[in-house]
C-alpha cells in the first residue's frame, strides 16, 4: 500500500537540495525532539508543514537566529543557505479507533511513539516538511541520525549508513535519490537477515519481529529472496540496498522506501499470508511509488501497476495462463456483483477524496490492474506469449523504472513508454486506449454487439447455427457480466444486502460473529448452521450448483465431505429471486465453527472448504457464458 497526502498553501517557494534530521525518540513519554538542517538550491521563501502535535522552538539561518513563523515560513532564503529548525512534539495516535474487524489496514495512525512501538509515517509531517506552492512535499535528498535506544531496532527511509552485520541496530540512514519524506518505524524486535544476490547486485533482507513470531522469520526471508530474484530481471535493479520487513503493532500493510510494515495478524499467518498481493505487493512498491513517484496532479497510478505486477502478475508468472484467466474473471465477477465499485475514471484515483465523489480502491487497484492487463494484450499484438515473463510489457516497465527513478510521473509518461515499444508508429497511437480506460469513466456491459477501442481486439465466438454468442471467453476485456454469468460468492450476497439466519445453538464466540452486525439487510440470504439451512432446503435444492447438508456431512460439486473437522462456505444463485444469492455456512462438528470469522474474506470463491484451520478447497463456479438468441 502506498499513501499520498497533500496540504494546500499559497505563495512563492524556495527549492530544497537536501534535508538532514537529528532526532531523539522517547517511547515512555511519546516525545520526539530534534533539529533539521534544510539546504536551499534556489532562492525564495521556504514553506514547511508541521504536525499539529509538534511545534518549532528555534530557527537559525547560516548561524543567525530568526523568529519562528507561526505560518511555517522561513523567508528570503538564497541559493546555498541552510535553515536549521529545532522542533519537538508528543505523538500519541488513537490506535484502537482505526482497528476494524476483518481489515488489515489501520489508516487512523500516522505518528505514534510509545512503549508498544514507533510509527512515524513520511506523510504525517512529524518533522518540518518542506512543501511547494501547492502544498506538495518537495523532492530532496534526506538523511537522519537517531539517538540510539537500548533494546530497540528502528528502520528509516532509504539506505543504512552503518557498517557491520545487517542484523545489528542502525541509527543513521540516507536516501539514494530525492524523496518526498522520511519515515521511521520499529520496536523491541528480534532481527534476522541475509544477503540476496540478484542479477542487479546484492540486496540485504531483514525481518524484524517480536520473539513470539521469531519462528515466522524464515518464511519472510525466503519469500523476499524469491521475489527479488523474480522481479529484478523483469522490472530492473531493486532501488535500495535493503528490504526490511517489520512487524507493526497495529493492522498494517504499508510500503516505504526500503521497507514495509505488516500487522501482527498477517505476520502470524505465515506462510498462508504470503500469497500473491501481500508481501510481494509491498516490495514492488519500492519501484512503483517509492522509486518512481506519483505525480499528484495526475492521479495515483502506482497501485494499479503494483497490483498488475503482483496480485495478477505473480499468478501468471508462476501458474500460467489458466491462473491468469481465473484472476481476470474474478475481477470481472467482483465488479459485476456490485457495479457501484466502479465509481469514476482511473486517472482520478488518488486525486480526489472518495467521500467527495472520487474513485475508490476498486478503481485504483483492481480495475487499474485490469487496464494494464489490456495494455499488455495491445503490446503483445493479440498473441499470448508462452511464458508471462516474455510479455512485451516488461521492457516497458524496465524502461520506466530506469528512466524515471527519483521523479514524479503521471499517465502521460506511462503512455509514452508503452508507445516506444513500436518506434515506427506515430506519437499518440495509444490515445484511444488511454482516453477510454484512464481518462474517461468507461464501464461496458457484455452484449453481442459490444465494441472496443481501435487498438484493441475483442474476441466474439458465434454459433454457426446462430443460436448463441459468447463474448470474450478468455476474459481479456474489462466489462460487466450479465447476472446469470456471475459466479455466486458471499461478496454478492453481502453486496446486495442479506437476511441472516443463525442456528440458535451455534457454538461460536461473540468475536467470531461480530462482523455480522455490520451487514445491511437485503433480499439475499446468509444461512449459518444446519438448522438455518434446513429452513430453505427446498429452495436450495432447486439452485444450480446446489449443496446437500446431511447429519455429519455435506456434498457439493459432486463430492461428499464427512470429516468431523470439516466446514464449508457455499453460495448459489437464488432460483426464486433473480439477481440475488443464497450463501450457507455449515460445520460437521464444533471444530469448524471458528472458520466463521473468516468467511467474508472469500469474496472471489463460490465454495470454500476447510479441514480444521486448513483450507482444502477453493473454487469459483462459472455458469454458462453464452448469450442465447
Amino acid at each position: 500500500m502506498y499513501a499520498l497526502a497533500l496540504t494546500l498553501v499559497i505563495g512563492a517557494g524556495a527549492g530544497v537540495e537536501r534535508q538532514r534530521l537529528d532526532v531523539t525518540l522517547d517511547p515512555a513519554s511519546g516525545k520526539v525532539e530534534g533539529a533539521t538542517a534544510i539546504q536551499v538550491d534556489h532562492g525564495g521563501d521556504l514553506h514547511y508543514e508541521l504536525n499539529p502535535s509538534a511545534r518549532v522552538h528555534r530557527v537559525v539561518v547560516n548561524g543567525a537566529q530568526r523568529e519562528p513563523s507561526t505560518a511555517g515560513i522561513v523567508s528570503d532564503l538564497k541559493v546555498g543557505d541552510v535553515a536549521e529548525v529545532f522542533f519537538s512534539g508528543i505523538f500519541r495516535d488513537d490506535i484502537e479507533s482505526g482497528e476494524k474487524v476483518g481489515q488489515i489496514h489501520n489508516f487512523s495512525v500516522n505518528a505514534h511513539v510509545g512503549e508498544e512501538g514507533i510509527f512515524l509515517s513520511d506523510g504525517s509531517n512529524w518533522y518540518p516538511q518542506p512543501i511547494d506552492e501547492a502544498g506538495v512535499p518537495l523532492l530532496r535528498e534526506m538523511a537522519i541520525n537517531i539517538t540510539p535506544m537500548e533494546g530497540w531496532t528502528l528502520v528509516a527511509s532509504g539506505n543504512p549508513t552503518c557498517q557491520g552485520p545487517i542484523t545489528l541496530p542502525c541509527w543513521s540512514w540516507h536516501t539514494p535519490r530525492r524523496v518526498d519524506g522520511m519515515a521511521v518505524v520499529g520496536n523491541r524486535h528480534e532481527v534476522t537477515g541475509r544477503i540476496v544476490e540478484t542479477d542487479s547486485g546484492p540486496v540485504g533482507v531483514t525481518v524484524h519481529v517480536p520473539s513470539e513470531h521469531a519462528d515466522k522469520s524464515n518464511y519472510y526471508l525466503d519469500a523476499a529472496e524469491y521475489y527479488l530474484k523474480l522481479y529484478t530481471p523483469l522490472i530492473g535493479a531493486y532501488p535500495y540496498e535493503r528490504f526490511a520487513i517489520i512487524e507493526n503493532f497495529f493492522s498494517s500493510g504499508f510500503a516505504f522506501p526500503g521497507f514495509t510494515v505488516l500487522g501482527p495478524r498477517v505476520v502470524g499467518m505465515a506462510p498462508r499470508s504470503l500469497k500473491p498481493g501481500y508481501l510481494d505487493h509491498e516490495m514492488v512498491h519500492a519501484w512503483w511509488g517509492n522509486g518512481v513517484y506519483v505525480d499528484p496532479s495526475d492521479g495515483n497510478w502506482c497501485e494499479a501497476l503494483t497490483s498488475y505486477c503482483t496480485n495478477y502478475g505473480r499468478r501468471a508468472l508462476e501458474d500460467g495462463q489458466d491462473a491468469a484467466r481465473t484472476y481476470r474473471r474474478g475481477l470481472l465477477n467482483k465488479v459485476s456483483l456490485d457495479p457501484s465499485l466502479d465509481n469514476g475514471p482511473l486517472g482520478e484515483f488518488g486525486s480526489a477524496d472518495p467521500s467527495s465523489g472520487g474513485p475508490d480502491r476498486f478503481v485504483g487497484y483492481d480495475k487499474g490492474a485490469f487496464v494494464f492487463m489490456m495494455l499488455e494484450d495491445v503490446l503483445n499484438e493479440g498473441t499470448v506469449p508462452e511464458s508471462h515473463a516474455g510479455s512485451a510489457i516488461w521492457p516497458v516497465l524496465r524502461r520506466l523504472s530506469k528512466t524515471h527513478s527519483g521523479e514524479r510521473i503521471g499517465w502521460d509518461e506511462i503512455q509514452s513508454a508503452a508507445e516506444a515499444t513500436f518506434a515506427a508508429r506515430p506519437e499518440g497511437w495509444l490515445d484511444p486506449f488511454f482516453e477510454t480506460w484512464v481518462h474517461a469513466h468507461t464501464v461496458p456491459i457484455t452484449a453481442p454487439d459490444m465494441s472496443t477501442t481501435s487498438v484493441q481486439t475483442l474476441n466474439v465466438v458465434r454459433d454457426p447455427e446462430g443460436q448463441w454468442v459468447e463474448v470474450d471467453p478468455e476474459c481479456r476485456h474489462y466489462r460487466l457480466l450479465p447476472h446469470h454469468q456471475t459466479s455466486p460468492t458471499i461478496a454478492g450476497t453481502l453486496g446486495t444486502g442479506a437476511a441472516i439466519t443463525v442456528d440458535e445453538t451455534m457454538p461460536a464466540a461473540e468475536d467470531v460473529t461480530a462482523w455480522m452486525a455490520e451487514v445491511e439487510a437485503g433480499p439475499s440470504m446468509l444461512l449459518i448452521g444446519s438448522e438455518a439451512i434446513v429452513t430453505r432446503a427446498d429452495r436450495i435444492a432447486r439452485a444450480d450448483d446446489t449443496i446437500l447438508i446431511e447429519d455429519g456431512s455435506f456434498t457439493v460439486a459432486g463430492k461428499k465431505w464427512d470429516g468431523s473437522g470439516q466446514s464449508v462456505l457455499h453460495t448459489m444463485h437464488d432460483p426464486d429471486t433473480p439477481g440475488h444469492y443464497i450463501t450457507v455456512f455449515h460445520s460437521n462438528g464444533d471444530v469448524g465453527w471458528d472458520r466463521l470469522r473468516f468467511i467474508w474474506y472469500y469474496g472471489k470463491d463460490t465454495t470454500v472448504i476447510w479441514d480444521g484451520d486448513e483450507t482444502v478447497l477453493r473454487r469459483a463456479h462459472e455458469p454458462d457464458a453464452r448469450i442465447h438468441n
